[in-house]
């Protein structure tokens, strides 16, 4: 199975090369996708086998994590999509090589021209491709078309005056050419080992920038500008060339992309197949293989792109449970904790009323106070109370209540999620194992015991869906109010109802 990386997988382009891999190739590939987008917000997500959101091609970690995706996936393909990834992924990159990773990205010798328009402009009018007429200068009056000499695609075009040109402080960062008339033709092109096939098409609406109605043909004369092409410069697999009419009524070259177009699924719908080819080429079958579903379009075909609604991910609704003072009685825990303390302290105070004194909000400072420790002593004490209560040797004090079984059991049917807060993750989960009531829950999620113990457990509650939290804590209650679902109170906990104003 081959393994490919797909970057920038929330793209049209990707969308329909996935949909392709998945339905003809099934068990040859292994598609791994990444995006700045979180995985349900990708039309190709249920086409993906594996998935990480990652951070913007300017952030200085971007470069790094896709290597190790590359190296922990065991990737063995790369495929990149925008041309900020082209600069970063391309053939021939040594860190690619040391992981055995192939790329299908543009050859490092044409990057130079690719990232420039007016390079690129200039090398293809050195080797006598047509290009629309460009000026140095501006005369006022006339009107020019204006690029940005390392704009993406259409980003950054206009039309500009003459005068308006001259304005300009940073005139040298820009192309100035003539304006060309439509219709946009975009020549799909695909060439594997001196072979050759290219479909055109004509853009006769576009959304966003993306072709969605289209007329798809046969064209001869730009067939041969395409294959000049691949004779000058070193492109990817697949790229495409955009086309428009010039002044004097011939097909010029305004721009040139190597990748994969966003509205390939069009043409591929009138029987030009790309992602097809580019399996086969990956699975190593005859170029004959390869070029058959990308023979000429023998007739023109019009193609409407038809939008379809894909979810993506459905929550499902989760009732939430918190642990301490809710499923475990933890009572007799808190107390011997501090008891041990007071021992060693010799501190001679009896402690009976502590849990009664809790449940009414307080905490061991105001006990400790009230039963007249100096304020500095008693915080000196719930320090070493805070050590030691997540400690195993008191944590196998604790018990589950006599109906927590049969609450939870009450639930049966429905995805059950535990929200608790401790210091020891490990041991807390060891201690649920060990209580026999893991398995009741499709997630447990550990928080810190910190100030901020009910924002965090409200952001798991909106995270996994909650619909209902049963706990016992004021701490509870507010985290159900955060996340905005109602709220059961166990009363046998550490507060009483009295004091959560239900």
């Amino acid at each position: 199975m081959i393994k490919i990386l797909l970057l920038s997988a929330g793209t049209n382009a990707i969308y329909h090369l996935t949909r392709i891999f998945k339905e003809k190739f099934p068990q040859q590939f292994y598609l791994f996708g990444v995006d700045v987008n979180p995985r349900h917000l990708l039309p190709s997500c249920h086409n993906l086998d594996g998935f990480c959101q990652v951070p913007y091609t300017s952030d200085p970690n971007y470069y790094q994590t896709i290597l190790n995706i590359c190296r922990n996936e065991q990737i063995n393909v790369i495929l990149p999509s925008f041309d900020s990834d082209q600069k970063l992924f391309y053939p021939g990159n040594t860190d690619l090589q040391k992981l055995n990773v192939f790329s299908l990205g543009t050859p490092k010798d044409s990057l130079a021209y690719y990232e420039n328009k007016t390079l690129m402009n200039a090398f293809l009018q050195l080797h006598g491709l047509p290009v629309p007429a460009q000026y140095t200068e501006a005369k006022e009056g006339k009107e020019y078309f204006l690029k940005p000499k390392y704009g993406v695609g259409s980003i950054g075009t206009q039309k500009i005056s003459g005068q308006d040109f001259n304005a300009l402080p940073n005139k040298e960062d820009f192309l100035l050419q003539e304006i060309c008339k439509g219709p946009e033709i975009t020549l799909e092109c695909f060439a594997y080992q001196g072979n050759f096939s290219c479909a055109a098409r004509e853009r006769i609406a576009t959304k966003a920038g993306v072709c969605t109605k289209t007329r798809v043909y046969y064209d001869e004369n730009l067939k041969q500008i395409g294959l000049n092409f691949i004779k000058r410069i070193k492109t990817p697999l697949y790229f495409n060339l955009q086309f428009m009419t010039n002044s004097h009524g011939e097909a010029v070259i305004t721009d040139v992309n190597f990748r994969l177009a966003g509205g390939m699924s069009l043409t591929c719908a009138a029987g030009w197949d790309e992602a097809t080819a580019l399996a086969n080429v990956l699975l190593e079958r005859p170029t004959k293989e390869i070029f058959k579903t990308l023979q000429p379009v023998q007739q023109e075909q019009y193609v409407v792109r038809c939008y379809q609604d894909i979810v993506t991910h459905k929550p499902i609704p989760s009732i939430a449970f918190d642990l301490d003072g809710t499923l475990l009685d933890s009572r007799l825990r808190h107390k011997k904790v501090l008891d041990d303390i007071l021992v060693r302290h010799k501190i001679r105070l009896d402690s009976s009323e502590l849990l009664a004194f809790k449940r009414k909000g307080h905490n061991n400072i105001d006990f400790l106070i009230h039963k007249g420790i100096t304020k500095e002593q008693a915080q000196d004490i719930q320090k070493e109370w805070i050590s030691l209560i997540e400690d195993d040797s008191y944590l196998k004090l604790d018990a589950l209540y006599e109906d927590a079984l049969q609450l939870l059991q009450s639930y049966h049917g429905t995805r059950l999620i535990l929200i608790t807060a401790r210091n020891r993750k490990d041991a807390a989960l060891a201690q649920i194992r060990r209580m026999g009531i893991a398995s009741f829950f499709q997630t447990i999620h550990i928080v810190p015991s910190s100030p901020t113990v009910a924002q965090d457990k409200a952001y798991f509650l909106k995270k996994e869906n909650a619909v209902l939290m049963l706990g016992d804590t004021k701490a509870d209650f507010t985290a159900a109010q955060l996340a905005g679902i109602p709220f059961k109170h166990l009363n046998h906990g550490f507060h009483d109802a009295s004091i959560l104003n239900i």
